[in-house]
């Protein structure tokens, strides 16, 4: 399983750009499953939550997990994906800070044999909403691309 992080400060915009992506990957989808949101879509300038899918590419899965503050949670959240919808990528978001109890810690003590440095994207905070949103969909784009660059062993 290839593990790729979407990285930034608290508020920097982890969940938008997991939406993004998200929505972007859907276009290209055979089959999505959009497992824990507050609603039956995700939208970009709605109130966002966070969420988990799983996301058919052809013979590529990807699963997206958008809450990455707690380590706790996201592990959990991992371990029940991984479980029940064997993922080929698995999409996370995670704080910046690398500190005990933190959840790219957790990440880089239990995955660190998936963890890749061409794999983690760093999301950047501006005051400008309009930068701030293309600052978003150009991380979306990139992660997008990564995506289809790995290549996966068939099933």
């Amino acid at each position: 399983m290839e593990l790729i992080i979407i990285r930034g400060r608290q508020n920097d915009g982890k969940t938008t750009t997991a939406t993004l992506l998200h929505n972007m990957l859907v276009e290209r989808s055979s089959a999505v499953r959009l497992l824990k949101t507050n609603g039956d879509h995700l939208s970009v300038g709605q109130p966002l939550c966070d969420f988990k899918s799983v996301i058919d590419l052809g013979r590529k899965r990807v699963a997206i997990i958008s809450a990455g503050d707690v380590d706790d949670t996201l592990n959990e959240e991992m371990e029940d994906l991984i479980v029940l919808y064997r993922p080929d990528i698995l999409v996370v978001c995670a704080r910046a800070r690398d500190y005990p109890g933190s959840s790219y810690r957790m990440l880089n003590d239990k995955y660190r044999d998936n963890m890749h440095p061409e794999n983690e994207f760093w999301v950047v905070y501006t005051d400008d909403p309009a930068l701030m949103l293309e600052a978003k969909r150009t991380a979306a784009e990139k992660i997008v691309n990564r995506i289809e660059e790995l290549k996966i062993d068939p099933r």
